[in-house]
Order: structure tokens, then sequence, then C-alpha cells
């Protein structure tokens, strides 16, 4: 009996571990760096052939790939077939990175661009002018926008950064359809919407955290505002802990790893304790612990991860399969405090930075620039 439940088993863990995840590894070759694919056991599944566009580091389902060899770009599928040859999107020299099993391409004749599913078959026509990776079955799209030049040149075939003007800004599912039509006259607060967070018809939202959109079917969506919601938490949870000056409870508002800019000294990494038991007094209590609301000199504006200062294990899961910074699930925000030197005529300012990381457990202060 064992022997047939085993046998009936077997397609099923064949199946598993094809499923799972391909990691991305590296080899030098004539003085270039060629990438290829090992699955969870180590095993190569794709020799290293693909050159630096290749930026997929995990390879779940789909991945857009460049061969210098065959001087082709193509979509690649775990099962090796090849689609879309005619049809990579690339943006600013980087290939789009599988998002919830879809992937942009780009119609080049029509100038427009869709998504691919996990079987490489366009699900979302390409009748967009452009369109943001999904996150929660959710989408924003450019349509009906003209081709334009960022110095307002007429000719755009030879403009040096070739963009959209006009159009519309929609929100899409999975299934294509509008759900939200004109996202640029919609109240969308800061910008920074945790699409993870989506309430439909909210009876009491919560209007100091979040935004809500009106539907085409008349629904309300309401979304987390990722500014807002930091702004409550830094003055009402983290700079009244630093007033009081409790180091255990600053400690436990900050990142596992901080990182300190000094002037010619680099970037000092520390520990929360070590972090705070050396600039609790001197920094953090004198500068933060005495911010209000609307205070002169402070700015606070969103941010990306510096992954070249920032590389160790505990920012991986901050990070998208392509390596990039995952901000549409992990915000990170600057606030910058500036202070006037003299003599009052002075052409510079003197500014520090604090920046903070959005995390399974709330914001944390991950590094400081004085």
């Amino acid at each position: 009996m064992k022997y047939c439940l085993l046998a009936a088993l077997l397609p099923f863990c064949a199946h598993a571990q094809e499923d799972a995840p391909w990691t991305q590894f590296s080899v030098q070759a004539h003085g270039e760096t060629r990438y290829g694919y090992r699955d969870a056991n180590g095993r190569v599944r794709i020799p290293a052939k693909f050159n630096d566009l290749t930026n997929a580091r995990t390879f779940r389902h789909i991945m857009a790939v460049s061969e210098s060899m065959l001087s082709q770009d193509y979509y690649l599928l775990k099962n090796g077939r090849k689609v879309g040859r005619d049809s990579v999107f690339v943006f600013d020299f980087r290939f789009d990175c599988e998002s919830e099993g879809k992937i942009l391409f780009r119609d080049t004749r029509k100038d427009r661009v869709g998504f691919l599913n996990a079987q490489g078959k366009a699900v979302i026509p390409a009748i967009y002018n452009f369109a943001l990776p999904f996150h929660n079955g959710l989408a924003v799209a450019l349509i009906g926008a003209k081709r334009s030049c960022s110095d307002h040149s007429a000719d755009t075939l030879n403009c040096e950064h070739l963009g959209w003007s006009g159009g519309q800004k929609v929100l899409l599912n999975e299934r294509n359809e509008v759900l939200v039509n004109n996202l640029n006259t919609e109240p969308t607060g800061s910008g920074h919407l945790n699409w993870y967070s989506l309430k439909v018809n909210d009876p009491t939202p919560d209007t100091a955290t979040t935004v809500t959109l009106g539907a085409v079917n008349g629904d309300r969506y309401t979304f987390t505002d990722y500014e807002k919601e930091f702004k409550v938490w830094l003055y009402n949870v983290f700079v009244p802990a630093v007033r009081r000056g409790d180091v255990a409870q600053v400690s436990a508002l900050c990142f596992t790893d901080l990182a300190v800019a000094r002037p010619f000294r680099g970037w000092p990494h520390f520990t929360p304790a070590t972090f705070v038991a050396k600039y609790q007094h001197s920094v953090l209590g004198p500068r933060l612990g005495t911010l209000q609301r609307g205070a002169p000199g402070v700015a606070i504006f969103a941010d990306d991860l510096n992954t070249f200062i920032f590389e160790s294990r505990d920012f991986q899961p901050f990070l998208t399969d392509c390596g990039e910074h995952f901000r549409e699930k992990y915000p990170i925000f600057n606030m910058v405090l500036t202070y006037p030197v003299q003599p009052a005529n002075a052409p510079i300012d003197n500014q520090e930075h604090f920046t903070f990381i959005r995390t399974a457990s709330g914001y944390r202060l991950f590094s400081m620039s004085l």
C-alpha cells in the first residue's frame, strides 16, 4: 500500500520542485559576467549565458533575459519555452520583473504595453502607454497619452529623454477592468498608497492615515497613505520615545542594522543598542526630541533603498525578485532637518538626514547622516 501511495505522490513532488523558485548565479568568462540559474537543491538548471540586462535574481515562472552571443532578448518560461522575442519591455535600461504572476511586454509597432501571465500568454492587451507592476491584484496604467520630450522639443524621434504627456492614469484589476478611471483628479494624497491595504466601502475610514478613491461602479476604495501613516507614527510614537530618553524603547524603534554617515568617515554600521547608546544624548534627543508638527526647516520625502550601502541579509526582505527596493510594500521616508548657518548669507545651510523604513513590525530608523 505504501508503495502505491509513494507512486501517487511522485508527480506532485516533481511539480512542486519545478514550481519552486530558481536563484541566479554568476560566473566570469572572458572578462564578462554571465548569469545562470540554480534550483533549490543547487542543481544548475540554466547555464550561465545571460548578460547584465537579465536582472531577475529569482526566477519564479517567467522572466526577461538577454543573450549577447545570440543578440537576443526574450521572455523565458520554466519549461524552456521562449516567447515575446520582439516584445521585451525595457525602461531605463532595465527589464521588468515578474510580479504576482505577470510581467510587462511592449508592442513596438503600436508603442503600447500590456501584461503576459506566468505561461507567457497576453492576458492584458498592449493598449496602455505605460503601466506599473501588479500589487495586490491592482496596477496603475496610463492611457490616451502622447509622446513628448522632457525638454519640450517637438522632435520626439531624437530627444534625449522620451516620455508621455496628457492621458489618464487608471487603476486596473487582473481582468483588465478599470476600477478607477482617472487617478489624475482623484485625491490620492501623497501618491504613496498601500495597495495591500484596500478596503471597499469602509464606513469609517481614518482620514488621518488613509485616502478614499471613487470607483467606476460607485464603490469607495480606501487605501492607507504611507506618508500620512509615517507622519502619525513619527510624531505620536517615535518623537515622544526619544523625548523621554528611554534607551530600550528607542532601540526597539530602530532597525537591526543602522548606518551613520559622517564627513570623511564612511558609513559605519551599528546595532540598535550601540547606536542609541552613542547618539541618544548627543543627537537624537537634542534634534528629534523637540520636533513638532509643522516646524520650519523640516522636510519629509519618499526615498529608495541604497543597496550598495545596505547590503546585509537584514535588508533582503525589502527587495523585489530583481533586487530592487520593494517600495510598494516597504516604503522609505527621509526626514531632513535644515539649520541656517552663520553668516546668514552663507550659500549652503547645514542639513541632517534621518531615514526610516516600513517593516512588518512598523516603521524603523535605519540611517542617519550628520
